[in-house]
């Protein structure tokens, strides 16, 4: 992580953060749908599906950004 820069720690970190509350909310969403069957999850299964399309875009668009940053930088 010390040969990383900050821009990359941030990214990292972010995604890791959203990544685990994902998977925290589809667990929640598992057990309770296992434990009261009756429950609807479309609503849950939504938002999640929602929050991953989001940042999925959002990191793609970060590194095609960077990617160009730097062959502006190198002169391509």
């Amino acid at each position: 992580m010390r040969e990383r820069s900050t821009i990359d720690v941030v990214v990292i970190l972010l995604s890791s953060m959203v990544g685990l509350t994902v998977l925290t909310a589809a667990l929640g969403l598992i057990i309770g749908k296992i434990i009261h069957p009756s429950i609807d999850a479309t609503r849950g299964a939504e938002i999640i599906a929602n929050t991953l399309t989001t940042i999925v875009g959002a990191l793609v668009g970060f590194i095609g950004g960077r990617a160009t940053g730097r062959l502006e930088a190198n002169g391509k």
